[in-house]
């Protein structure tokens, strides 16, 4: 294109010429040779120092310490903080709607128009840096091109392209830097203002407890606040979507199993946590069969083979007890302790849907062996409606901290780079005005 453009500038100054040494007496034709015959000037000028004008903004960058690649990851970083948090809030509109909270939703809807609004500015400005960044010499040739047409036809446009190659390429990379200026203190994310609590149930011995219940006290409630039921592993989980939780809230745990609630360890869970909830005074024989120890103990060892199981026990208060607690379709043959068989006066009761039975054993201070020969079936899932926790005033604390935020990520991500390309736009009109005829010579 620049041969052809340096060909139109010696015609427009050829026929610039022509037109001011033509024996025509009007004056305008005087006028409109001498503009031509400088448009011609000017396009040689242009079409000569079209090299020195690519790297002269190479060079005007390096100097005010600028980059293209530091803009390219200043924009990209901006792109991601947006988008996690975009991300964050549909995530969170899926919880509320889960978890019947959708008074929320509206407030929701505001900040996510917030989020899409600053993204599409970022992206907006992305856009139009990779066009710069990659078209600019085709753009500052096709300029060239159009300011060299004769009579001026492409003159204005050509000017303004011309403009804005320059313009552009040098003033894009410092939008981090007036952005740095204006911008107020940056506002964390709060992505992490949402916790949860996963585990798993496990006896004194460490073995898991299948299908336990897991209820979750606040500091001044009588009644559960949270009721989950554990996986046939002992794994539970309580948060997202089901629950709403806010870091740094604090429950009182308990487990419940076969019908009895026991106080596992550790008692206070402080979101978000994670790790083992241990129940100290339950052994686990597995097949729907449990020991629960009723006084001091030390359980030395527990082994079973085949259908016989063996656990070793040590009493160390006054007295003691152990609860033998069976589903109703477990088969006990013999309780033998110490070698001697004992029978067992079961008791049978309901809870959550199973039919349980009971029988206690008394013992006293001293070491005992007990052996239990018995056939069993997997525990099934308890008939236990769950209970989800939503936080209703740490929610609304949380969601005012994330409207904050997004407001300022409209400050700094919208109107920011908005009043930056404003001020490139009008530096741009200024230097295509100078081009395109800003300077009159007045040579007739």
């Amino acid at each position: 294109m620049l041969p052809l453009a340096y060909t139109l500038s010696l015609l427009t100054y050829v026929i610039g010429a022509v037109l001011y040494g033509s024996p025509i007496p009007a004056k305008f034709v005087k006028k409109w040779g001498v503009l031509m015959m400088y448009d011609g000037i000017a396009s040689a000028i242009l079409v000569s120092a079209y090299g020195l004008v690519i790297r002269l903004g190479d060079y005007l960058l390096s100097v005010v310490n600028a980059d293209w690649g530091d803009f390219t990851v200043w924009l990209t970083s901006r792109t991601s903080i947006l988008a996690s948090m975009y991300l964050l809030i549909q995530s969170l509109g899926a919880m509320l709607k889960v978890s019947g909270a959708e008074v929320f939703l509206e407030i929701l809807k505001h900040i996510g128009a917030l989020l899409a609004t600053a993204l599409t500015s970022i992206k907006a400005v992305y856009l139009i840096s990779m066009v710069v960044y990659s078209l600019r010499d085709k753009i500052l040739a096709t300029g060239i091109l159009l300011y060299s047409l004769p009579f001026r036809v492409g003159r204005s446009v050509g000017a303004a392209l011309v403009a804005a190659s320059i313009v552009y390429y040098i003033g894009l990379p410092l939008m981090p830097a007036f952005a740095a200026i204006f911008e107020a203190p940056p506002i964390a994310t709060p992505s992490d203002g949402l916790g949860s609590i996963r585990g798993r149930v496990v006896d004194a011995l460490g073995n898991y407890i299948p299908n336990a219940v897991v209820e979750l006290y606040g500091s001044s409630s009588v009644e559960p606040d949270v009721a989950v039921v554990g996986d046939p592993t002992g794994v539970f989980y309580v948060g997202p979507p089901h629950d709403i939780l806010a870091k740094g809230t604090t429950f009182t745990s308990s487990v419940v199993f076969m019908g009895y609630r026991f106080t596992p360890d550790p008692p206070n869970l402080e979101v978000p946590w994670e790790g083992f909830l241990r129940v100290y005074n339950l052994v686990y024989a597995g097949q729907s069969l449990t020991l629960m120890l009723v006084g001091v103990f030390y359980i030395g060892n527990l082994s079973k083979v085949g259908s016989k199981l063996s656990v070793y026990l040590e009493v160390l208060s006054e007295t003691a007890s152990i609860a033998i607690l069976r589903l109703s379709s477990v088969n006990v043959s013999s309780v033998v302790v110490d070698g001697e068989s004992l029978e067992c006066p079961w008791e049978e009761f309901r809870w959550a849907g199973m039919t349980l039975e009971e029988c206690y054993l008394s013992l006293s201070r001293g070491s005992y062996t007990v052996e239990l020969d018995y056939s069993g079936v997997e525990y099934p899932r308890p008939a236990v409606a769950e209970k989800h926790y939503v936080g209703t005033v740490d929610l609304l604390d949380y969601l005012i901290s994330l409207q904050v935020a997004a407001v300022s990520y409209v400050y700094s991500y919208l109107l920011l780079p908005s009043a930056y390309l404003a001020i490139l736009s009008a530096s741009t009109y200024s230097l295509s005005k100078f081009l395109g005829g800003g300077l009159r010579f007045r040579l007739i």
